[in-house]
């Protein structure tokens, strides 16, 4: 199969809103390049992306979609001023994940949890491990919107607990509830792909016993202790009275994939089911949670 893959090149402050408007395109993955040899060093938040000041954002998207069109809603998000280039080619899933390759690498998150691909060498930690091949689905660490919730998880104490990971893609938080503790875990998506490189990293890291695998066209699991979903804002915003059905009493809800701009009007929709916390944000990026 062919993907085309879209390249801008941006200043650090768009990296952004302008991944948030390509995963609204439902771009498949999303990489980050430096446009010179510029380096940056970032050793007080690991776990936080930290973007070169001129970036390169190359995203994988469904070769049907309407060029023209995504590019009007780019100049509109983050202003002709900001675009320094782009390129569009036609990519083959083999070339996209070497390229994909280039872009990941092992990370902590709050200390607790280590998150590697599988072409790197084991890490040499005492910390739980999850080794991670994510193919064609969303999901790797790197991007605000998954790091927040990987810090969340690895925060809070899921021992015993049932978890619900809805919109799993690779299946990273799946993996990391199974990692830190939890008992029962149901990975839920919409995409084929998304549960076939679950299935897969679940097998790679000896935790398909723990993990439950399915399709949203498969009825609902039961409800949970813990229900996470880094999705978008639209589909957050709709699924709000089915997630309310899915977090048993006393339970939590964690959700991600929102921009800050749009997080008071996700807190308003989900208070009507949830006594919601302050949302913790990262770029420009937000993680909203409360509790039933």
């Amino acid at each position: 199969m062919s993907w085309l893959r879209l390249t801008i090149d941006t200043h650090a402050d768009q990296v952004g809103p302008l991944t948030g408007l390509l995963e609204q395109f439902n771009a498949c993955c999303v990489s980050y390049q430096p446009v010179s040899t510029e380096q940056i060093f970032d050793n007080e938040s690991p776990s936080s992306p930290v973007w070169w000041q001129q970036t390169s954002v190359s995203a994988l998207l469904d070769p049907g979609i309407d060029v023209d069109i995504l590019l009007a809603c780019i100049r509109n998000r983050i202003g002709t001023h900001n675009i320094h280039g782009h390129s569009i080619e036609t990519l083959r899933d083999a070339h996209w994940s070497e390229v994909h390759k280039q872009d990941f690498h092992s990370m902590q998150f709050a200390g607790r949890l280590v998150v590697s691909p599988e072409w790197e060498p084991a890490v040499p930690t005492n910390l739980p491990v999850i080794t991670l091949a994510p193919g064609l689905a969303f999901g790797t660490g790197k991007h605000a919107t998954t790091s927040l919730c990987l810090d969340w998880l690895a925060t809070s104490d899921l021992i015993g607990k049932t978890v619900i990971d809805y919109g799993c893609g690779s299946g990273i938080l799946a993996l990391a509830a199974a990692r830190l503790g939890a008992k029962n875990i149901y990975a839920v998506d919409i995409d084929p792909q998304a549960l076939l490189a679950t299935r897969q990293n679940a097998v790679k890291n000896q935790l398909l016993d723990l993990i439950q695998i399915t399709s949203v066209e498969d009825g609902k699991p039961p409800p949970a202790d813990i229900l996470i979903a880094n999705i978008l804002f639209n589909p957050l915003l709709e699924l709000a009275p089915v997630f309310a059905d899915l977090v048993q009493s006393g339970g939590s809800i964690v959700l991600s994939g929102i921009l800050m701009n749009q997080a008071q009007d996700c807190l308003v929709c989900y208070k009507q089911w949830f006594k919601m916390g302050s949302p913790v944000y990262r770029d420009e990026w937000a993680l909203l949670h409360g509790n039933r």
